[in-house]
């Protein structure tokens, strides 16, 4: 194609009017008035190219600026493919602009507009082309937008990510996603045509300091067009498959086309999935609801239970969050990650760092969509403020609330997810905001002595004892274990429920949540505890009776017990929680419990062992034979009680998994008094 410029022009004015000049016969008014109207073209079109060479103009960045571009291209963006993303964003954008333009305007002609994204893969010359008909840019919006990120430096800049007056709504807040096509350019050239004008603008950098702007030789309608020459070291995005992958992850939900041209003009639509949670819940089938269950989780089976709201007022955000029937397997992984995505305005920015969902609800799967959220430079994590709180916490409250709708509705129901995911939930009583752990522990369903069936704490309280003030609960390793515990013969002999926590969460929340309903949570591995007065089964007939009066000889006894026993133990006390059993290990009121300090002490969060109570069941075989004894002072009696209360002091231990100082004198002393009864 002939290319025009000023001097061809003036060169074929000059053949004209000597044309003219030489035919006799023309009108001399007509020639001179077409000689006037050339002369006038020639003059503009003169004054148009002058103005297009003098518009070509380098500048640089200033000194912050470059920082701040240096940042973005090495540091902020923890992997390449977030390049991608950000470019068709802001595509993306650039189209939405334009569409609500055309709208809010009413221009028919426009109207029809087929908005489409396109990327073109030019092998041969090692670039990749991005290119959209969106709202375009001219001189003024280049200058703004790509040749400044910040105006008054550094620190303002990053101070206007938390400023919520300082952005807009669009997904391109700062104008700094597209720096990161640096990352795997070694040039970047936009050709740009700003709706409803008429000029062809270009920008041109290498990323290092310094750009050239100017009216471009090349012509588009509208809209934008980004040519990256892809360094050698990156080769891979010049790759059709490779680009596929990346839109496929972030791109796959974004309103317009998105085609990809490759090897001699081969093309295909790359995003195919509509964002399902956009529709209306009522138009969308359980099918539906199932098979976009299995495109985003890595669960079997069906959802057992789909959650879709679209939430307006201070914050507007939209969930399709999805509990599954099965236990995903990384679910007690721990790093504790949710497996929610973070969607804005339909484009995938996050999965595993977004913080929208509590860690105790990391089984949820779906999407959380949403335009209000304010992201870091490099959108790969949300900053915490006060918007994300308040999606967080309206997505727990949203959760909180069905399950409690299905224990009314369907108990049976409900019992399934317990099985699956309490220890997850229950997670939530040691983290949770007191609001919350409420709510949760009104969904709790425990183990107890007094049936075989799963209990809440409200058929707990219903079932108190008239005298009872506590809710009283056991830690142990698994329900049939537990059963067995000692500690529990006194209260199953007086019809007092116990909570029995196997879990391993038990161990720490019970510690935090020291109430229900202003009932107080209280171990039974507690000292003073006792229960002749909630239910007396003893009276003193009965202790005079088993030889016990609870005068002399009990304070003789405890006195021996102490003698013997020396320092492991803070005190000796007569238990009411024994029956069966001679003895148990308590913990002072107020201290960890048992379970909890066994735990600390495998870590090496703790040095030493707490003190121990040691309680008696004074009307013990065993222990009504050495209160016998000792009031015969001999040797040989005297060495036969201290062994007798070491092995009942060793059973104690043993049996709530305190460890013993001497393990190998414990089973010699035991080995001993086998030996006399053979």
């Amino acid at each position: 194609m002939y290319k025009i410029t000023k001097y061809s022009l003036k060169y074929s004015l000059t053949v004209c009017e000597e044309s003219y000049d030489s035919q006799a016969g023309y009108n001399t008014l007509i020639f001179r008035t077409l000689s006037i109207i050339l002369v006038s073209v020639q003059h503009n079109l003169i004054q148009r190219f002058s103005m297009i060479e003098s518009t070509k103009q380098v500048k640089k960045f200033d000194a912050e600026v470059g920082k701040v571009l240096d940042l973005v291209i090495n540091s902020i963006y923890k992997n390449k493919d977030i390049f991608l993303r950000e470019l068709i964003s802001n595509s993306s954008d650039a189209c939405s602009k334009l569409r609500h333009e055309v709208l809010s305007k009413n221009l028919s002609k426009e109207s029809s507009l087929e908005y489409k994204i396109k990327i073109e893969i030019d092998a041969f010359n090692k670039k990749l082309i991005i290119s959209d008909n969106g709202i375009g840019m001219n001189r003024e919006d280049l200058v703004t937008n790509i040749g400044t990120i910040a105006s008054s430096g550094t620190q303002k800049f990053i101070s206007k990510l938390s400023n919520k007056n300082e952005m807009n709504n669009q997904i391109g807040q700062f104008g700094i996603g597209f720096y990161s096509a640096f990352m795997v350019s070694e040039k970047v050239k936009i050709i740009t045509s700003k709706a409803f004008e008429d000029v062809t603008y270009e920008w041109i950098s290498s990323g290092k300091g310094e750009y050239t702007i100017g009216i471009s030789d090349e012509k588009i309608n509208t809209g934008t067009r980004l040519v990256l020459d892809i360094k050698e070291t990156d080769y891979e995005f010049l790759d059709p498959l490779r680009i596929e992958q990346v839109i496929n992850r972030y791109c796959d939900h974004i309103d317009f086309p998105i085609e990809l041209t490759y090897d001699n003009k081969k093309s295909k639509i790359l995003n195919k999935s509509s964002a399902i949670w956009t529709r209306n819940p009522s138009e969308i089938s359980t099918e539906e609801y199932e098979k976009f269950f299995h495109t985003i989780c890595d669960c079997l089976g069906k959802p057992w239970m789909v959650l879709h709201n679209n939430v307006e007022g201070a914050v507007h955000y939209t969930n399709l969050l999805f509990i599954p029937e099965s236990k995903p397997i990384d679910l007690l992984g721990v790093d504790r990650k949710s497996k929610v995505k973070l969607y804005i305005k339909k484009v995938f920015i996050s999965e595993e760092e977004n913080e929208l969902v509590p860690g105790y609800l990391r089984f949820l799967r779906g999407v959380v969509d949403s335009e209000d959220l304010p992201l870091n430079l490099s959108r790969e994590t949300l900053q915490s403020n006060k918007i994300v709180h308040k999606i967080r916490t309206s997505i727990a409250k949203k959760v909180l609330s069905e399950l409690k709708k299905k224990v009314k509705n369907s108990i049976e129901e409900y019992l399934k997810f317990w099985g699956n995911f309490r220890e997850i939930l229950k997670e939530g009583l040691y983290e949770a905001s007191e609001e919350e752990k409420k709510e949760i522990l009104e969904v709790c369903r425990f183990s107890s002595i007094s049936t075989s069936q799963l209990i809440s704490l409200d058929d707990y309280v219903k079932n108190m004892l008239s005298n009872q003030k506590a809710i009283y609960y056991l830690n142990g390793e698994s329900t049939e274990l537990i059963k067995k515990h000692p500690q529990l013969e006194g209260f199953r002999k007086r019809g007092i429920d116990v909570i029995l926590l196997v879990d391993h969460i038990d161990n720490f929340w019970i510690n935090v949540v020291t109430h229900y309903k202003s009932i107080e949570f209280k171990s039974i591995t507690t000292e003073k505890i006792d229960l002749n007065k909630i239910k007396q089964i003893d009276d003193k007939a009965t202790l005079i009776e088993s030889g016990i009066d609870g005068s002399n000889n009990i304070r003789n006894l405890t006195s021996f017990i102490k003698k013997v026993l020396k320092d492991r133990v803070k005190d000796v006390v007569i238990s009411s929680k024994l029956v069966d059993s001679p003895a148990c290990i308590s913990t002072i009121e107020g201290d960890i419990t048992l379970k909890m300090e066994k735990f600390l002490m495998e870590q090496k969060q703790l040095s030493t062992r707490s003190a121990k109570i040691l309680e008696i069941n004074p009307k013990h075989a065993i222990l009504k034979k050495v209160s016998s004894l000792i009031s015969n002072e001999t040797e040989v009696n005297d060495k036969l009680c201290q062994e007798l209360i070491e092995i009942v002091y060793g059973q104690a231990c043993l049996v709530e998994g305190v460890l013993l100082d001497n393990p190998g004198e414990f089973v010699q002393t035991m080995n001993s008094l086998l030996t006399t009864t053979i």
